[in-house]
Formats: structure tokens, C-alpha cells, sequence
């Protein structure tokens, strides 16, 4: 094993994301998809809305029994035997005067031969004698008889076995504890409220009530003395004016209903989780396992670069979606980084091979100048090894520029730019710097500005770039033209055209001068002066800027060769 083996980061994020058997992403889909099913399943258990129907259906009921029973306790089962004679002034019977009490004989005989048809409890309480408040304070001192009612029918129904019905029975504490949580958390406000009630406020209310009113009597929903929930209605025994007593009739049963309602809900809510579990696996199958599948792959990108291999994306882009968008631009991101890593051996290849060329010379002409004798021979090589020096330092020179090129383009913030303006200050700095045998630079700036968004001193390289090339080409005392064809309605994009007097460009060479390090230079040419960068950082600069430049060749009208022709072609703000 290599000894520089051993340092090569751990594969956390490949190993972290096969060793685990479910996807995280699925976990939080199903979590996503059972809050809302127990939102809805809570509320559902409170079903507040059919419980106080069923309260109040309770209390119609359980009212038409009471009113009813009163009515006929106040036709036969009044207690006249205590009726005393008033006397007048002279001790003569004048009127009688009653105490306003129930027959306990006559209440019994009720009940004994009519109310079989009923269900649920009565009780009957004599009517208070004295002018207290409230007249009732304890309702066991007025009760006269507590009847438990039935409907005739015999319910057969087999008992659970002891066992099963044990309190140290674990089925039997779970579902003990699920019924005291249904209690106490969804119907707490609605216990809480009844257990305030009690039999003697409803006793008071309905002797309180007005004897006009429709709703005759009290109601209320309490709890009674065994714990369980009852509605209760209360109902004064009337005659006339006069209250003999008041009947109590109340009815349970709600939480059993209600829990009946509960257990109802429970088996489409296990189907709705199965549904929930369903297409939590769809998502995940659909969005998890791609997602998944990306990030391996992306793993697998950063190790194959690690090694110098290369490794695929997959290809989502068929799905038309969001991770068909992300497939699309990762394998894009991928092409680029991979791209990007060619372009950078390459040039590290092209480097080495431009390097290497004016070193040999050097070394050559070293060796050489050690066994040369003549001094015109040693002066000779002198200038060789001065001419490979001045080219090896233009070399170093643009190569550092290009290779900072992309990171200063990357950095540099875009604004806009007045390309006429740009062009004009250039071609300025041409005329007053030139000397007399070097081509000239001609420049119309009259016109109205013309603005595109970019890096002002890139593009400005870009033009000085092409304008020394045209100069190069020309001949002396010949002349480079610049001209700027602003954007249209059709076309959106500006043009900048620098042409020159030169030899032309041959056909097959149209593409291969923006290669990097291409010095196909016209004879006479200073030896050095050109390390072939300027058109391949040209090229570079217009394609991040989103514009494409490209070379032809001038001709007139028999086809002769006039000259070069430089085009770049930009998209206009």
C-alpha cells in the first residue's frame, strides 16, 4: 500500500447514506401525512356537535316523560288528608286550607300500574313548605320516591372471562387508560361543566320556573351520585298555582353513545393510515428513492474525481417535474466540472509543451556557447537565448492571466457598460500612443450610446486584444477599422467588427486561431511578442458574457482577399 493511501478522506456521506435502511426523507413524509390524519381523528373524538345532539334529543325525551308524569302525579296523587277549616271572627267554618304534599300511597300506585314503558330514573320530591332561599338545600330531606325504569326486554350477552376482565390485565389497563384519556382530554371542558351541576340547583331552578313558559321545568347535564353523566329534566307537580312537588327524570347512557361514536371513527382511521402509509411509499418511491439515487451518484462524482475516473447522473429529466429539473442540473453541473477539468489538463498539457519549447532552445544555445570560439558565433547565441527569455516571459505572463481569467470573471460584478464609449476611449489610446510604421485605428463614435450589462475591463481586453491582432497582420502605414452595428428590433443583439488589411485568414484556420497557443505568425513577425492566448481569452470572455465571436475573411467583388474580419456578436441591455 502507497503510504499517502492511508490519508484519503472517509466516505461519510456515501457510507451515511447506504447504511441506512429507510430514507429519512420517507420518515418525514409519513410523519407530514399522519399529523393531519390525528388532527382530524382528535377532532373527530371530540365530536362535540354530535354529542350535544345527542344531549338534546336526550332531554326532549326525557322532558315529555317528566312533564307527563307530572301532569298525572298533580290529577291523582295530591295529598288532601291535611286539609284544616279556616275559621271566621265568630269560630264558624269558613274555608279550607290544604298543605301542598304528595300521597306517598298514590305515587306508588302510579308507578306501579302505568310507567312500564319507560326507561330510565324518577324521582319524586315534595314540594318545599317554607319561604327560604334557595327553598332546597339538601334534596334527600324532600325525596319521596327514586324509581329506576325499564323497558321490558332481556339482553343475553356472554361475560369476558375473569381473566381477560382483570385489573392486573395488560389489554384491559390499555384500554382503561385510553377510555380515562378520552374522558378527561376530549370532553374535559364538557365534564368539567357538569360536574359544577347538581340535583338541588335543578331542583331550585324549576320551582323558579314560570308556569307560562313552554319548556316547563329545569334541565341540566350532571352527573349523578354513581358518577356517571345523566340529562336530567325537573318538573313542578302543578295545580293550578299551587306546587305539590316536582318530578326529576334523567336518563345516561351519553358516554356509552359517545363512545360508540369513537369506535365507528377508529376503522376508517386505520384505513385512512393505510392509505397514508400507501402513498408516503408512492412519494417515496417517486421523490426519496430519486433524490437517494442523485446523491450517490453525486458522491460517486466527487470520488471519481478523487481518482481521476468519471461517473454518470442519472436521467430524471423524463419526468417533467422538480427532481427532473434537479437530474437536468446535475448532470449539466457535471458536464461543466468534468469539461472544466479537460479544458484544465489540457492547458496544464499545452503549457508544458509551450514552456518546453523555448527552455530547449535555451539549454541548446547554453551548451552551444560553452565550445563556440568566434565572438559573432557566441553573440549569436546570446540573442537566441535573450529572444527564448522575452518569449518565455510573455508566455508566463498570459498564461497567469488566463488562469485567473474564470475567477475574476466570476467575481467581478456585471453592470452596464456604454460599449460605444468603451470603444471610442480604445481607439483614443491607439492613435495617441502609435508609432509611424504601425497600422492605424479607425473609429466612428458618433451615434447614441449603446449599453450592455458586463465586466467593462474584460471586454476592453477583448477589443484591445483583437485590435492588436489586426495590427499585427497589417501591413505598415495600413489602417484597422472598427465599427459598431447597434441592436435592432429584429435582432436584439450589438455587433463590434474590427477588420483589417492583412493577408487573410487561410480557410481551415477560421476556428483553429481561438485554440490556445496557436502563433501562426506572417513572416518578419518580432520573434516572442505573441504567446497565441489573445484569441482563446478573447473567446472566453465573450462566452461568459453570453455573446459568440467568430473570424472571416474580407473579399472583393472577384473573390480576392481583402483582409481579416473579427465579428463579436453580444446581447444588448
Amino acid at each position: 500500500m502507497k503510504a499517502g493511501a492511508a490519508k484519503r478522506p472517509r466516505r461519510f456521506s456515501s457510507l451515511g447514506r447506504t447504511s441506512v435502511a429507510v430514507s429519512r426523507l420517507t420518515l418525514r413524509i409519513v410523519l407530514a401525512n399522519f399529523i393531519g390524519l390525528v388532527i382530524l381523528l382528535v377532532g373527530s373524538l371530540g365530536v362535540t356537535q354530535y354529542r350535544d345532539g345527542l344531549v338534546q334529543a336526550k332531554l326532549q325525551g326525557v322532558r315529555a316523560q317528566a312533564q307527563l308524569f307530572a301532569d298525572v302525579l298533580a290529577q291523582a296523587a295530591v295529598d288532601e288528608s291535611g286539609c284544616q277549616p279556616a275559621l271566621d271572627d265568630e269560630n264558624r267554618p269558613e274555608t279550607m286550607i290544604c298543605g301542598h304534599s304528595l300521597s306517598e300511597r298514590d305515587v306508588n300506585e302510579v308507578f306501579n300500574r302505568v310507567w312500564d314503558s319507560f326507561e330510565g330514573r324518577v324521582r319524586i320530591f315534595n314540594a318545599p313548605q317554607t319561604n327560604e332561599t334557595p327553598p332546597i338545600k339538601d334534596a334527600s330531606e324532600f325525596l319521596l320516591d327514586d324509581v329506576m325504569l325499564r323497558e321490558d326486554e332481556i339482553v343475553v350477552a356472554p361475560l369476558p372471562p375473569v381473566e381477560e376482565a382483570s385489573a392486573d390485565n395488560a389489554f384491559w389497563r390499555i384500554t382503561r387508560g385510553a377510555e380515562s384519556f378520552l374522558k378527561r382530554f376530549m370532553t374535559g371542558a364538557f365534564r368539567r361543566e357538569a360536574a359544577r351541576r347538581t340535583i338541588e340547583a335543578e331542583l331550585n331552578a324549576a320551582l323558579a320556573s314560570s308556569p307560562f313558559a313552554p319548556p316547563r321545568g329545569a334541565t341540566s347535564v350532571r352527573f349523578n351520585e354513581d358518577g356517571e353523566l345523566v340529562a336530567s329534566v325537573s318538573v313542578p307537580i302543578r295545580r293550578v298555582q299551587a306546587i305539590y312537588g316536582i318530578v326529576t327524570a334523567e336518563i345516561g347512557g351519553i358516554e356509552e353513545v359517545v363512545a360508540d361514536a369513537r369506535l365507528a371513527i377508529l376503522p376508517f382511521f386505520g384505513l385512512a393510515c393505510a392509505a397514508a402509509v400507501l402513498s408516503s411509499l408512492l412519494l417515496t418511491a417517486t421523490i426519496a428513492q430519486p433524490i437517494r439515487q442523485l446523491a450517490v451518484a453525486a458522491d460517486k462524482v466527487r470520488e471519481g474525481i478523487a481518482v481521476a475516473g468519471r461517473a454518470r447522473i442519472p436521467d430524471f429529466s423524463q419526468r417533467k417535474d422538480e427532481i427532473g429539473e434537479l437530474s437536468t442540473s446535475l448532470r449539466m453541473m457535471t458536464q461543466a466540472i468534468y469539461a472544466r477539468i479537460e479544458a484544465i489538463e489540457s492547458f496544464a498539457a499545452d503549457v508544458s509543451h509551450e514552456l518546453k519549447n523555448p527552455l530547449t532552445s535555451i539549454r541548446s544555445a547554453t551548451e552551444t556557447l560553452e565550445i563556440a570560439v568566434k565572438p559573432e558565433a557566441r553573440e549569436k547565441l546570446m540573442q537566441v537565448i535573450k529572444k527564448d527569455v522575452a518569449r518565455m516571459d510573455r508566455l508566463i505572463t498570459d498564461i497567469s492571466n488566463a488562469s485567473r481569467l474564470d475567477a475574476e470573471l466570476a467575481r467581478e460584478a456585471r453592470e452596464a457598460v456604454d460599449i460605444r464609449k468603451l470603444l471610442s476611449d480604445i481607439a483614443d489610446l491607439y492613435r495617441m500612443t502609435g508609432k509611424e510604421n504601425e497600422a492605424r485605428v479607425h473609429y466612428d463614435a458618433s451615434g447614441a450610446p449603446v449599453y450592455l450589462f458586463g465586466n467593462a475591463s474584460a471586454l476592453g481586453q477583448v477589443f484591445r486584444n483583437l485590435i492588436d491582432n489586426a495590427r499585427s497582420f497589417s501591413p505598415p502605414g495600413g489602417e484597422v477599422r472598427i465599427y459598431l452595428a447597434p441592436p435592432t428590433e429584429r435582432h436584439r443583439s450589438l455587433q463590434v467588427i474590427v477588420d483589417d488589411e492583412g493577408p487573410g485568414i487561410p480557410p481551415d484556420a477560421l476556428e483553429k486561431i481561438f485554440s490556445r497557443f496557436y502563433t501562426k505568425r506572417p513572416q518578419g513577425s518580432a520573434f516572442g511578442n505573441n504567446s497565441g492566448l489573445g484569441l482563446a481569452i478573447s473567446r472566453q470572455i465573450v462566452v461568459s458574457h453570453g455573446g459568440v465571436i467568430w473570424a472571416e475573411n474580407r473579399t472583393d467583388e472577384l473573390g480576392a482577399v481583402k483582409g481579416a474580419r473579427f465579428v463579436v456578436e453580444l446581447p444588448s441591455a
